[in-house]
């Protein structure tokens, strides 16, 4: 009867992700984020689809070709995540390597016992459970890197969608993910295993409406919005007195220069809700994360340092410690983002700078 149910469960998650892969295929087909969640869902869809079939009577060859798919699951769920919580993300070379590896790795080890290992219940031979303990590990890997990934970049998201997001991610997903992996390697027993799966399946599935509520409600942030394709949205309105506390605290105090400065501090130093100030900041001034918005200003000083030839004697190091940051690393990131020059090659081609100091355009916040 359990069984059963799990099934169904299934059945219903296939049919979510299918109209998740139609909306992405559809609208978001032009965003590299969109493409990388067709991919993820395929992924998932293959795993429903082997999970089914407890007997193991799918076809040898598409079965080996659904277990291809299903070996590139973790990677994408960790691709995802970077791409979803990541407002500069594009995808590294490395990350291929990442992803060969990964299914050589799999492959190899798997393949010899492919035709009895079943997706549903625990690992009951010792034989199947050593052939597939290191790939799981390899998989476990990229979930947990994924998690991280999520947890740390939260403080300082200003998109509220984004922020809900990543708390499904973090508490749902993981969820599923540790159940599964505990289950199928370490579990023995088919009563507890089949509760853990049906757990798992409504938990899975809970996870795919979360989603569908998420795309198919015009949440905004996740993904961006093809140029020209919808109508500008009216900005919320501006709390005057919010505003000039803002312009107060970084045109006149210069409180971007404070190191370690959080979206969380700063509104307890300008005593307003966190909310408000994120609202502010990414409804109206169109930064979608804090760390964003700090650059903006430190590297405008940066560059007004840098073009003054009297300030020549002024290290860069010191220059970035001055202004908030902890190291140089960061800076010289940062400085090459907004300009596309380091600061050294700034400071040199001053006579023709790249970027005009108005393009960063403090008045936004006048």
């Amino acid at each position: 009867m359990i069984s059963e149910i799990t099934n169904i469960l299934h059945f219903f998650s296939i049919g979510g992700l299918i109209s998740l892969l139609i909306f992405f295929v559809s609208r978001y087909w032009y965003d590299l984020r969109g493409r990388i969640a067709v991919c993820f869902i395929l992924t998932i869809v293959s795993y429903l689809i082997l999970n089914l079939d407890v007997h193991i009577q799918i076809p040898f060859l598409v079965r080996n070709l659904l277990f291809l798919v299903v070996l590139a699951l973790p990677f994408f769920y960790w691709l995802i995540t970077l791409a979803a919580f990541d407002d500069h993300f594009e995808i590294k070379t490395w990350f291929w390597f990442l992803l060969i590896g990964k299914l050589i790795l799999s492959a190899v080890a798997t393949y010899p016992e492919l035709g009895q290992i079943s997706l549903r219940g625990p690992v009951e031979s010792e034989r199947i459970l050593s052939r597939i303990l290191l790939p799981s590990i390899f998989s476990l890997g990229f979930v947990l890197a994924a998690i991280i990934q999520t947890y740390i970049g939260r403080k300082d998201d200003l998109v509220e969608s984004r922020r809900t997001l990543r708390q499904i991610h973090i508490l749902i997903s993981g969820t599923v993910i540790a159940i599964n992996i505990f289950s199928h390697l370490f579990l023995r027993g088919k009563e507890v295993s089949e509760i853990l799966d049906l757990l798992n399946g409504l938990l899975a599935w809970g996870l795919i409406l979360a989603f569908q509520f998420l795309m198919f409600d015009l949440k905004e942030g996740l993904i961006q919005k093809r140029e020209g394709a919808a109508e500008e949205e009216k900005a919320p309105a501006v709390d005057p007195v919010l505003q000039k506390k803002l312009i107060d605290a970084f045109e006149k105090e210069k409180m971007y220069r404070s190191e370690g400065l959080t979206i969380r501090s700063l509104a307890e130093e300008l005593q307003v809700h966190e909310y408000k100030l994120r609202r502010l900041i990414n409804g109206n001034l169109g930064f979608r994360n804090f760390n964003d918005f700090l650059n903006r200003y430190r590297i405008q000083e940066a560059c007004e340092i840098l073009l003054d030839s009297e300030k020549d004697e002024i290290p860069v190091i010191r220059i970035a410690m001055d202004l908030g940051y902890q190291s140089l690393g960061p800076f010289n990131r940062a400085f090459k983002e907004l300009t596309s020059l380091t600061p050294t090659e700034y400071r040199k081609n001053r006579a023709e700078p790249k970027i005009n100091l108005n393009d960063f355009e403090k008045s936004k916040l006048k």
